[in-house]
């Protein structure tokens, strides 16, 4: 077991089951032999788990690199789509402006089209003519349960009994100081 070769976490943790039989075996005895192969499996995992995690901070560090890219990238083609944006509303105002439907050129055909945008004044909308429209299926009625809200009222809250509709899921993580 104290081969000079470096151990996958796998045979790691496969030593320390032969361990725990070997335990079960001597009646939960430990013997030299059992506490020698121990120590040099402890450190074996320390040094298994300190690699796991430079790892896990490099990676770290490479997803913090990939999300400023995403940035400068976003912002870039943000730029890029607003000259877009601009360069068709220009092409838009000499048509009006010269008030020309279409123009042909020997690479584009050009015209000038409406467009109409459509929104809802839910000032205007009360309660009756909203349930109207969730009625003829126009619109519908969204419950959306503020899981922050309950969490904190019912960890605060002297109510012992828990719903039956919280679903709570335990997990186990590592802490890494």
């Amino acid at each position: 077991m104290a081969d000079k070769k470096k151990r996958t976490l796998n045979e790691i943790l496969e030593d320390y089951q032969k361990i725990e039989n070997d335990l079960i075996n001597n009646n939960g005895e430990l013997t030299e032999e059992i506490e020698t192969v121990l120590d040099v499996n402890e450190l074996e995992l320390g040094d298994k788990l300190n690699g796991y995690e430079h790892f896990v901070r490099y990676l770290k560090s490479k997803i913090d690199y990939l999300k400023s890219m995403e940035e400068h990238y976003s912002k870039r083609r943000k730029s890029l789509e607003n000259s877009i944006l601009r360069c068709k509303a220009s092409m838009t105002n000499a048509l009006v402006i010269t008030n020309t439907a279409k123009v042909k050129t020997e690479d584009f055909n050009f015209s000038l089209g409406e467009s109409k945008k459509w929104s809802i004044n839910f000032d205007l909308l009360d309660e009756n003519k909203k349930t109207s429209l969730i009625d003829e299926g126009l619109a519908e009625n969204i419950f959306k349960p503020k899981l922050k809200d309950i969490k904190a009222h019912f960890t605060d809250s002297k109510n012992k009994d828990m719903p039956e509709w919280i679903n709570i899921e335990s997990s186990d993580y590592i802490k890494v100081r």
